[in-house]
């Protein structure tokens, strides 16, 4: 297997830092792996190498505003959720269309990476996608004290930042920092029942037309960042016309006492679990 950093521009200009891993033998697909919030693309490494050992090519890549994709400026209101998903993500699938066009394209989406399926245009190039952790934010989504602690989050947390600071600081949340703009999508994502730009125009087309399959892996001891509520009100709210199932991870299943928001990444993680999405993903290529 080999890794290639590479550096695609997009249309809007910025430039998008990514890695393709390349399995030994000839893929025949190609799996577009996209991060949660703020989160590098090397936190995917290890499970992008599993996936290659598989034989399913994967490029990983760092939203506009975040780690190697960063810009001198933390303001620029391109520097937007939205984008991330128009502008960099569709940036990517341009990309392997145009060096493996015989390559069928599949996606693992990590919580907003999951979310911006519906905000790629032509998303029907997608031909299926694997959700780990993936919410519908709106903050009524989550349950118990969970659901309070969203409401300030949402309501008075990111507007603050968006409003009085240039970045949303990576302290916060353990992440890296987020540029203005994207804390303001963020903020606003949390607030609606469903996404909308920053005129307050309900982005559910993309969403809507998408019939792809979709598998969304809700993980059972995440209540702060995506619980099982709002991981279904994705599946069923949001991707409502995909031909989509949802699985429960159990960390006592996988013979652990945690897996949590960002655990199923992780190295520690069971590799039954990696396993797992890898036949699926292999049964989806050939699909």
């Amino acid at each position: 297997m080999n890794i290639e950093d590479l550096t695609i521009t997009t249309s809007d200009g910025y430039q998008v830092a990514a890695s393709l891993f390349i399995p030994q033998d000839k893929p025949k697909t190609t799996v577009i792996i996209n991060s949660a919030t703020g989160v590098l693309r090397q936190y995917y490494n290890a499970f992008a190498r599993f996936l290659a050992e598989q034989g399913l090519q994967v490029i990983s890549y760092d939203y506009r505003g975040i780690g190697g994709s960063k810009t001198n400026s933390t303001t620029d209101k391109a520097l937007s959720m939205i984008n991330w998903g128009r502008e960099d993500y569709s940036a990517i699938v341009d990309w392997v269309e145009v060096q493996f066009p015989e390559h069928k394209i599949l996606g693992v989406g990590h919580s907003i990476g999951g979310q911006l399926l519906g905000l790629l245009p032509n998303n029907h190039r997608i031909s299926a996608y694997l959700n780990v952790a993936s919410q519908h934010a709106y903050w009524r989504n989550w349950r118990g004290k969970f659901k309070a602690q969203s409401f300030i989050f949402f309501h008075a947390l990111l507007p603050i930042f968006g409003f009085a600071a240039k970045q949303f600081p990576k302290w916060v949340l353990g992440s890296e920092s987020l540029p203005k703009q994207a804390t303001k999508d963020w903020s606003r994502f949390g607030r609606k029942a469903f996404y909308s730009d920053i005129d307050g125009k309900v982005l559910s087309e993309n969403y809507f037309n998408y019939q792809g399959r979709i598998r969304f892996l809700a993980i059972a001891d995440d209540h702060a960042f995506a619980p099982p509520s709002a991981v279904k009100s994705l599946k069923e709210n949001v991707y409502k016309n995909a031909d989509s199932d949802l699985i429960l991870i159990e960390p006592k299943h996988y013979g652990m006492k945690r897996i949590d928001h960002f655990g199923f990444f992780k190295k520690t993680m069971n590799p039954q679990a990696w396993d797992e999405c890898a036949v699926w993903l292999n049964q989806q290529s050939c699909a």
